[in-house]
């Protein structure tokens, strides 16, 4: 085998990178919290632990949470990037209504508040950036929360790292997650502390019944993203909310686009007539494929002619019972015969020799069928 020249070579490469490419861009986003972002700003690892169960499911619209068990089901949503409809806030509200729990993660944008209110919820996103001076990781704009109250969402956690965040007004909500005493929310946006700046304790999570569900909210949605997971106790605090109910939803309807691919098989799974529709399409993808094989349809007559019974044969319908009895039949090549009649008598015509042929395979033809 010889090797290709180099240019050769070289396109091979490219096309090999181009679809690589290509692939890369229909499974993953670069969207900032997006499901299938695999980066340090992406919450593939949550998505892929959510899904990990079986209870867990991706949502790309709102009508996810009419198909869940409310009172079994806590869903996430995440720094949501638009506005939900009426529709859709209508179907959230009845979830939490009907005893769901809802996770409402958010920071700097008007859609976490947004939803808030939609649902009844009290609490608030302040918008303002969450510092602290001596309790944090790497700088004052990642502060560390020290104050965890016991609840059934924060066993486990006695600390969250934040990266951004802002604080929660808690309304008539309950705080489960605070800040240090000495933490400052930056209204005046000078990067430090200055004497307008109020030192106090700070709400980041809060819980609060509405309906006879559960509406927490986290006024910090890079706790669940890739590069915040392991810093304590985040982790802890995610799978904690996870386990509270057998099911959870990560509702990702207006967090950005999402990848080709991912969506495709995200409509499949829960389209019970594109799954058909799919199947249908790859056996007739296969049955042409396979028929295509000069052999296939004698071994496919042969096969038949094995498991079906003579006695079944006979009843079935004509164009299946002629394809089974065909197995059976010897296969005539006529050229061959010419071929032999041609070199017995070489000074006969060629027209008569196929009137020969023909009249005798008939006469055979007719003999088999008095049989």
């Amino acid at each position: 085998m010889q090797t290709p020249p180099v240019p050769r070579l070289v396109l091979y490469g490219r096309t090999v990178l181009v679809a690589v490419a290509l692939l890369v861009a229909a499974t993953t986003s670069a969207t900032a919290f997006g499901a299938y972002n695999p980066a340090w700003d992406g919450t593939s690892e949550l998505r892929e632990q959510v899904v990990e169960d079986p209870n867990g499911t991706v949502a790309l619209e709102s009508t996810a949470y009419a198909e869940t068990t409310p009172a079994n089901t806590t869903a996430f949503v995440i720094a949501p990037t638009a506005s939900y409809t009426p529709a859709d806030t209508a179907r959230i509200e009845a979830f939490v209504d009907a005893g769901g729990t809802l996770v409402v993660a958010d920071d700097y944008g008007p859609h976490g508040n947004e939803l808030l209110q939609a649902v009844g919820a009290t609490a608030r996103f302040d918008g303002d950036q969450l510092r602290d001076e001596q309790y944090y990781y790497r700088a004052p704009t990642l502060p560390v929360a020290t104050n965890v109250s016991t609840s059934p969402y924060t066993e486990g956690a006695d600390q969250l790292t934040l990266n951004g965040a802002t604080a929660a007004t808690p309304g008539s909500a309950r705080v489960i997650v605070a800040t240090s005493s000495i933490a400052y929310l930056d209204r005046n946006q000078t990067g430090s502390l200055t004497p307008e700046d109020e030192l106090g304790r700070y709400p980041v999570v809060t819980a609060e019944t509405v309906g006879n569900g559960t509406v927490i909210a986290v006024s910090d949605p890079s706790v669940f993203i890739n590069a915040m997971a392991a810093q304590p106790d985040n982790q802890a605090f995610t799978t904690q909310l996870q386990a509270t109910n057998t099911h959870v939803v990560l509702d990702y309807s207006q967090t950005g686009p999402q990848p080709v691919l991912a969506v495709a098989r995200l409509r499949l799974q829960t389209t019970p007539l594109a799954q058909l529709l799919l199947g249908l399409i790859g056996v007739g993808v296969t049955w042409s494929v396979v028929w295509s094989w000069p052999a296939a349809p004698e071994i496919l007559r042969r096969m038949l002619n094995r498991v079906i019974p003579v006695a079944v044969q006979s009843r079935l319908p004509p164009w299946l019972s002629d394809l089974i009895s065909m197995a059976d039949e010897p296969r005539i090549d006529r050229d061959a015969i010419r071929a032999s009649l041609a070199a017995r008598y070489p000074d006969s015509e060629r027209e008569t020799r196929d009137r020969v042929m023909t009249a005798v395979l008939s006469s055979d033809t007719r003999e088999t069928d008095h049989e």
